[in-house]
């Protein structure tokens, strides 16, 4: 008998070898880690760190896993009051405890017991300390979707009442969010009537949902000084300030820095044109715009005749007339005049110039007029990190301007 089984461990040993020699052969991942796994109530805890003190003899227990946290609430004694395993741990006083799940809110007594709980159709990814999160009104399709934003200690800070929730972070103020909501506005047995509005981070309505659509327009930057591109009718779109009140009714447009910029079509096509005579028209005319530049007050900063393209660089704007290039500071305050042959934007302001051969750096924090030797534009956009030259930008990063020959 022991021989036999002497056999039958090295045949199951030498099974097995190829199997582990062919996956360590064929270079596959180990599989991700599973998530922390949960102990339940009144057992106890596994290996965990005590981060705070919640009264009662309750402590909030965290979990650290490859990169990730898992909280719960575990006693004096180690053992779980609150499975550890949730994103979030909101202490509610006598009312109890909250706990954010991947999907899911449960309130729980301090005892532990549960005493409710909200389940979302798709997992929680906090932004700034809020997420969108969607509930089902039954069990049908997307149509049955809600859309909500909750906080961090799962309060709502957006009611479960729209068709779509948007988030929008902005560059220069990373750490506040917007939000784009959609809503059916359509009364009791008419068809569905979706409208678009904006609520920011607090839930208060900035734009009422009653728009086609609403969009931060060509810089998301925007939104911070109060500019968004909204359309009252369909394919028809305006420029509205909703911290100044500022309607800008001209066509085309875009931000830059604190100055929202428009042109007017200097040679339109007759509207008896149908649209194939239009492309025909645009091919044999010339098309010429009118810059107007203005401030977000509605101060006229800049006016320009025969503009041929406009681009928003990083605090600059360039613009082009016969073929040459101007820039202007973000506040439309022209810095150069129509003499440039080529740009390249170094952000920060700065921008490399070229003329009939010979470049040169123009900063915006310069006099106008003043030109700079090149590798001044180099040095300020290469520094020291850590040890680390950061590489420069190579080739132009600029964004044409919507014009309406771009369909904008």
């Amino acid at each position: 008998m022991a021989r036999i089984a002497s056999v039958v461990l090295l045949c199951l040993l030498a099974a097995c070898a190829p199997v582990r020699f062919y996956q360590a052969m064929t270079g596959k991942e180990s599989p991700e880690p599973g998530p922390v796994s949960i102990s339940e109530r009144g057992k106890r805890a596994p290996s965990h760190r005590k981060v705070a003190s919640l009264g009662g003899c309750l402590y909030l227990a965290r979990i650290d896993r490859k990169g990730r946290s898992a909280f719960g609430v575990v006693d004096q004694r180690n053992l779980v009051v609150i499975p550890i395993g949730y994103q979030h741990i909101a202490d509610l006083g006598d009312e109890g405890l909250r706990a954010i799940g991947l999907q899911s809110v449960r309130k729980f007594d301090r005892q532990g017991n549960e005493l409710s709980a909200t389940l979302f159709a798709r997992e929680l990814h906090f932004v700034n300390g809020q997420a969108v999160a969607i509930t089902k009104l039954s069990d049908g399709g997307f149509r049955d979707d809600r859309y909500g934003v909750i906080g961090q200690d799962g309060s709502t800070v957006i009611p479960f009442e729209y068709l779509n929730i948007v988030e929008v972070s902005t560059k220069l103020r990373p750490d506040v969010s917007w939000y784009q909501v959609q809503r059916d506005v359509a009364k009791p047995g008419e068809p569905r009537k979706v409208r678009r509005g904006l609520l920011d981070a607090r839930g208060r309505v900035v734009l009422p949902s009653e728009y086609y659509e609403v969009s931060p327009g060509y810089a998301l930057d925007g939104l911070d000084n109060g500019w968004a591109r909204v359309s009252e009718q369909e394919h028809k779109s305006i420029t509205v300030n909703f911290i100044t009140g500022l309607r800008m009714q001209r066509p085309g447009g875009s931000y830059y820095g604190r100055t929202v910029g428009y042109s007017t079509l200097l040679n339109p096509e007759p509207e008896t044109l149908n649209p194939y005579e239009k492309i025909q028209w645009r091919k044999d005319h010339d098309e010429r715009y009118r810059l107007e530049l203005f401030d977000m007050y509605g101060k006229l900063v800049y006016d320009q005749g025969d503009i041929g393209d406009t681009w928003d660089l990083s605090g600059l704007t360039a613009v082009w007339r016969a073929n040459k290039i101007a820039l202007l500071d973000a506040d439309g305050r022209p810095l150069t005049d129509f003499k440039y042959d080529e740009i390249k934007d170094y952000g920060g302001g700065q921008a490399l110039m070229t003329s009939s051969g010979r470049t040169v750096c123009i900063d915006a924090a310069d006099p106008p007029g003043t030109e700079r030797a090149a590798r001044d534009c180099a040095k300020a956009a290469t520094r020291k990190d850590a040890g680390k030259r950061e590489r420069r930008q190579r080739g132009p990063m600029a964004v044409p301007a919507g014009y309406p020959r771009y369909g904008g």
